[in-house]
């Protein structure tokens, strides 16, 4: 993985995460597969080159999906604002994204 700008690592991970949950409600896990790993490869780049501090915007989104990946990058930087944006994609019961984050907070309370 290779990008211009730190704009465009965070276009591609927004991206790789809406395609990753396509794929998933689909039921094509091999497409999901290929979009974690990409994901997590530009996650990798961007913590490498910009620093993660760098997605902290994307905590904004309106879009829970992307909530919850970045919120399980940013956890280890942003714990606080990290567990209250989990905590609000948890409260919204929204199916696969709420059981995601209940398990990141599951893991992340079993690691403190």
């Amino acid at each position: 993985m290779d990008f211009r700008n730190i704009k465009e690592a965070k276009e591609a991970i927004i991206e790789y995460i809406e395609l990753y949950s396509e794929c998933s409600k689909r039921g094509d896990y091999k497409g999901a597969n290929k979009n974690v790993k990409k994901i997590l490869s530009t996650k990798d780049f961007i913590e490498e080159n910009y620093g993660l501090e760098t997605l902290k915007d994307l905590l904004d989104s309106d879009d829970d999906k992307i909530l919850v990946w970045i919120a399980k990058f940013l956890l280890p930087i942003y714990e606080e604002i990290s567990i209250a944006v989990l905590e609000k994609v948890i409260a919204s019961n929204i199916p696969d994204s709420s059981f995601s984050a209940e398990m990141i907070m599951k893991e992340w309370r079993k690691n403190q």
